[in-house]
């Protein structure tokens, strides 16, 4: 997407502290309140994260660029799905509250503003209060049901979506801190060639970490089972026509002879080497 003076200009002498006051002035129409099994570490990591809104959310999101980003939130461009336009966006965090605020500054929508508090809840898990504010009351009381209607299934959905994404990158985390200890092997053996699927991925664990197998282009590869960006899950998507993988969280793209991500946004996908023994077994090495 590109980005122009103008975009820019729709920002600018914008603070970059939440003005909790200022939600007074603004009419309220109601709010969604979601459990969520997730921690408030995740959340407010989900919260800062921009880039995976037309990924993880593309009923709601085509495109994003970012405009200005920080320690205090983003301001970004983005494009609604079905040719629906554009809008600029602003999401500002006050970490220690676990509170943010979105704000619709142009575009469909414009004006509405979304205040979401975040806290921990008895069943282990976080609760989301998400409050619903536009610039004017609406018309009539029908007006004003059909728009909380509408919000409210949209968060519905984007929660579901984000719930999903955080328990991923929560087990991704766990994971990975488990095989720290492993011992450093420098091969896996997965068992007789014959009797494996080539239709299917198979995961193992080499070393430290896990790694997917796959059957591609007439012959077995093997890559790292996460993104070397956020650990996103690389062994439930496939490669395209061109021989890239591209992460379903992010939308980051590697291409499997080299391991680069095609924009260097992040480090290399790590490859690894596979080969058939004499007793035609599968058997995969550090590269």
């Amino acid at each position: 997407m590109d980005i122009s003076a103008a975009d820019h200009a729709a920002f600018s002498g914008r603070a970059n502290r939440i003005d909790h006051a200022a939600a007074n002035q603004l009419h309220y129409l109601g709010n969604y309140l979601r459990d969520i099994s997730s921690n408030l570490t995740r959340m407010m990591e989900n919260a800062h994260d921009w880039e995976h809104l037309p990924f993880v959310h593309p009923s709601s999101f085509a495109a994003i660029a970012p405009i200005e980003t920080g320690t205090w939130g983003w301001r970004c461009k983005a494009a609604l799905p079905n040719a629906g336009g554009e809008q600029l966006l602003e999401l500002l965090v006050d970490e220690d509250r676990h509170y943010w605020a979105t704000s619709v500054v142009s575009g469909s929508g414009q004006g509405i503003q979304i205040h979401t508090q975040a806290s921990d809840n008895d069943g282990g898990g976080i609760t989301v209060d998400v409050r619903f504010y536009l610039p004017q009351p609406p018309e009539n009381e029908a007006q004003a049901a059909m728009i909380l209607g509408y919000l409210q299934t949209q968060y519905t959905t984007l929660y579901d979506e984000d719930e999903a994404l955080m328990r991923g990158r929560q087990e991704a985390l766990d994971e990975r801190k488990a095989l720290r200890g492993s011992k450093a092997e420098k091969i896996t053996d997965l068992g007789p060639e014959a009797a494996l699927d080539r239709t299917v991925v198979h995961t193992a664990q080499l070393g430290n970490r896990m790694i997917a197998v796959r059957y591609q282009g007439n012959a077995w590869i093997a890559h790292a089972a996460r993104c070397p960006h956020a650990l996103g899950p690389l062994d439930t998507v496939e490669p395209d026509m061109t021989g890239h993988i591209t992460c379903p969280w992010h939308g980051y793209r590697f291409d499997l002879l080299s391991g680069a991500e095609e924009e260097e946004r992040c480090g290399a996908l790590a490859l690894y080497r596979c080969a058939i023994s004499p007793d035609r077994r599968l058997e995969v090495f550090e590269a």
